[in-house]
């Protein structure tokens, strides 16, 4: 049996992951969710049941966690910030948490059914992490990938391209500073299939609306790594303008496409 385990943050190499997740309030307020019947359809599809027990790797906060301890028998949170797990474990005491990263998960070999990732793959050193991953999945386990695409819509948001016109220049100084963001280059889904440790993946999409006030909106926009990273002063001017732009705009709605995707890894006979 192999445990490991690694002190907060010394796996992440993004300067804006450790940025983006310090204010873990923040991030739980205005992060959305995801929709629960589209969890529910992955845990059928995987054939988990009341007995399954299943990691939630980078769980930060517990957004997916609250759906998995609905659906599942035993979830086990790990992530690499102790604030994000405390924020967890006040709303889901039956949750199990652990400290660790994806590159050096604290469970044991063989110990999960499944392995779930939501919006964090991209962070992650994707060889020492899908080794990590194939270790602790037990025989035929899935890791398990979730998005969430905004797809905000200008009739719902009449401000939005004066936002875009804020956020442009902000998102350019933040990849002159740490480089291309990794969800935007896609780099990640080259190098895990070079690894040939998983199948082909599976996927399907659904729509899903986060409706939001003002505030929540403003903890949002907040808590997007690339506003994080920048500095104290110039990042309360921001969140100002951005508090401004949507002063007076009532319940906001923001649309987003979810998507779903799942893979295992490749048997002996099928390397």
């Amino acid at each position: 049996m192999r445990v490991k385990a690694r002190n907060e943050w010394t796996a992440i190499a993004d300067p804006r992951a450790a940025s983006g997740f310090n204010d873990p309030r923040a991030y739980d307020r205005g992060r959305p969710s995801f929709p629960r019947h589209a969890l529910a359809r992955i845990v059928s599809e995987l054939e988990l049941e009341k007995t399954s027990r299943v990691l939630d790797l980078a769980a930060g906060t517990g957004k997916l966690s609250c759906l998995l301890v609905e659906l599942v028998g035993e979830v086990v949170a790990v992530d690499p910030s102790r604030a994000m797990l405390a924020v967890l474990a006040e709303r889901l005491p039956e949750c199990k948490t652990r400290l660790g990263t994806a590159e050096a998960i604290p469970l044991a070999d063989g110990s999960v059914d499944a392995v779930f990732v939501a919006e964090a793959f991209h962070w992650f050193r994707t060889a020492e992490a899908s080794h990590e991953i194939v270790r602790v999945l037990r025989s035929n386990g899935h890791l398990v990938l979730v998005w969430q695409r905004p797809n905000w819509d200008r009739a719902d948001l009449p401000w939005l391209d004066e936002f875009d016109r804020l956020m442009e220049p902000l998102f350019a100084a933040s990849e002159r500073l740490a480089g291309p963001h990794p969800n935007l280059d896609k780099r990640w889904k080259s190098e895990l299939a070079a690894l040939e440790l998983f199948d082909r993946p599976s996927s399907f999409e659904v729509d899903f609306v986060h409706r939001l006030g003002r505030e929540d909106f403003v903890a949002l926009v907040s808590s997007w790594s690339w506003i994080a990273i920048l500095p104290a002063e110039q990042r309360k001017s921001v969140l100002t303008s951005v508090r401004e732009l949507v002063a007076g705009r009532g319940p906001l709605t923001l649309r987003y496409r979810t998507e779903i995707q799942w893979t295992r890894p490749r048997r002996p006979d099928e390397s």
